[in-house]
């Protein structure tokens, strides 16, 4: 199966789930969504770039999958508790050191 046929609409429900990393009141409130497919595995992805550069560097350019309205795929999980701990983690290992180094330059 290729990413086009994965990723195609007809795959999903329709129901997804809001995740967020607004644990800490300091920092910014960030955002992805996971949708459900028919399976009931859940796609989890962010699409709250700051730039089309942000895009690129950490998703088309590294070769994972991202496209205008679903956004950048971080990965596949099984439950809600999954999806906030996998986008947490993703935010906090690559998301933030990414924003933070790019606000350097």
């Amino acid at each position: 199966m290729n990413k086009q046929t994965y990723f195609d609409a007809g795959n999903y429900t329709g129901n997804h789930l809001h995740v967020g990393n607004w644990k800490a009141a300091h920092t910014p409130t960030i955002e992805g969504i996971a949708w459900v497919r028919q399976d009931d595995s859940m796609d989890l992805f962010f699409n709250d770039f700051n730039s089309e550069r942000e895009m690129q560097d950490l998703f088309v350019g590294k070769g994972y999958y991202c496209e205008e309205f679903m956004g950048g795929h971080i990965g596949t999980v099984r439950s809600d508790d999954e999806a906030y701990s996998m986008f947490e983690k993703w935010v906090n290992e690559v998301l933030f050191p990414y924003r933070n180094m790019t606000s350097k330059e």
